[in-house]
This record gives structure tokens, C-alpha cells and sequence, in this order.
């Protein structure tokens, strides 16, 4: 189970959404895991021009980014969170990870059809796999379309959906472009796991804003 999982949204829009999630086990591998996690981000910064989002749960609150490429790989990180748009992107990671040999849990999240695929075409044979079988009960007070869509790009929650409708209505009032508020709403998920890119998409089509 991942908080990375539930992600709403088309097809074609999820094409463009993929979650890297890597993590250590406490009974397993969790003591003395540093120098690998670090290992670890450096392959990643290998990426860094076509990283969408990254984190490790630790942010920085003082301002600015959340979270920096270089310091990360210095950092004591427990868990790696990162977030491509492009899928023969994430899939060279991913192969860069499975040739390094790590020895710590990995999940990709994305459409189960372009994962398998992912997968198969860099020689992994999932351990698990894990399906959202999306909302059901009381569904009268869930937020809808697009608002929805973007405030499941946080698994915890934490961009609410209050936040979401009022940067909408500072973009119809010109206030803020698409891209700045996609960035602010990005910086309530502390994990890392929010897609700006995909977010300013969405934003673009609710809204006034056809700049960019």
C-alpha cells in the first residue's frame, strides 16, 4: 500500500504522472541505510532536468523550495519520493536502480498498463501489485473533476481543496498565473509527490488563465 496510489484523472492526463517511491525497512535494512539512500539520490540527480517533484519528508518550511537536489544527496533520508512526467524517463531511472542493485524497496505508481509495461521492458517482475479501486459509500461531499484530480496528487491530503478553489479564483481575477499557483499548492505536500506540471494543466483548463 502507498499513499502515491490514488492519483484521479483521464488516461491521456495520467500518462503524464509517475511516482517513484524507494524506502527502507525497519526490520530489514533501516539502520545504516545513509550511504545507500545517498547513492541513491545521486543516481537520481542524474535526472534532475526532467524531475517534475522530489522530497524525502523532511522539507525545508524557512522559505523557497522545498526541498534541494544537491543537499538531498547528503541528507539522512529514510524515504525517496520523486515525480516524472515522461515515461521513457522514469523507466531509465528505474533501470539505473535495478543495474546499481540497492537492495531497498521500490514502487512505482501510474497507470498499471504503462508500469507492467515499465517493468517488463527493464527485466523487473513486481512483487506486488496494488490497485485503487477508486471511491465508494457517501461520495455526496467528494470534491469533483479537476478539483479532485489535483487534490489527490497529495496522498496525505494536505492540499486542500478550499486552497485549490481559491487559487482558482485569484487566477480568474488575474492575480496569479497558472504556474505560481500550481507551485503554492505544491508546497502543502510535504512528501514531494505533488506533479506542478500536471497541476498547472488542470488549472489552466478551470480557469481564464491561457497564458504559457
Amino acid at each position: 500500500m502507498t499513499h502515491t496510489l490514488h492519483r484521479q484523472g483521464s488516461v491521456e492526463d495520467l500518462h503524464e504522472d509517475y511516482v517513484l517511491l524507494l524506502r527502507t525497512s525497519r526490520f530489514v535494512n533501516h539502520e545504516g541505510s545513509e550511504k545507500t539512500m545517498q547513492q541513491i539520490w545521486e543516481v537520481i540527480s542524474h535526472y534532475r532536468e526532467d524531475l517534475v517533484n522530489f522530497g524525502n519528508h523532511n522539507p525545508n518550511w524557512d522559505g523557497g523550495e522545498l526541498y534541494d537536489l544537491d543537499a538531498l544527496q547528503k541528507a539522512k533520508s529514510r524515504i525517496i519520493h520523486v515525480v516524472f512526467r515522461d515515461r521513457e524517463k522514469i523507466k531509465a531511472c528505474l533501470k539505473e536502480i535495478k543495474e546499481r542493485d540497492f537492495g531497498i524497496s521500490t514502487v512505482v505508481s501510474g497507470l498499471c498498463g504503462e508500469t507492467e509495461k515499465i517493468c517488463a521492458e527493464i527485466g523487473i517482475s513486481p512483487h506486488t501489485v496494488n490497485y485503487s479501486l477508486g471511491i465508494h459509500g457517501n461520495t455526496g461531499r467528494v470534491p469533483q473533476g479537476e478539483i479532485l484530480e489535483i487534490h489527490t496528487m497529495c496522498g496525505h491530503s494536505m492540499v486542500a481543496t478550499n486552497l485549490i478553489h481559491h487559487m482558482v479564483n485569484e487566477i480568474n481575477k488575474g492575480k496569479i498565473t497558472c504556474w505560481a499557483a500550481a507551485k503554492n499548492l505544491s508546497r502543502m505536500c510535504d512528501c514531494g509527490i505533488f506533479n506542478t506540471y500536471r497541476a498547472e494543466k488542470l488549472l489552466r483548463s478551470m480557469t481564464t488563465d491561457r497564458s504559457r
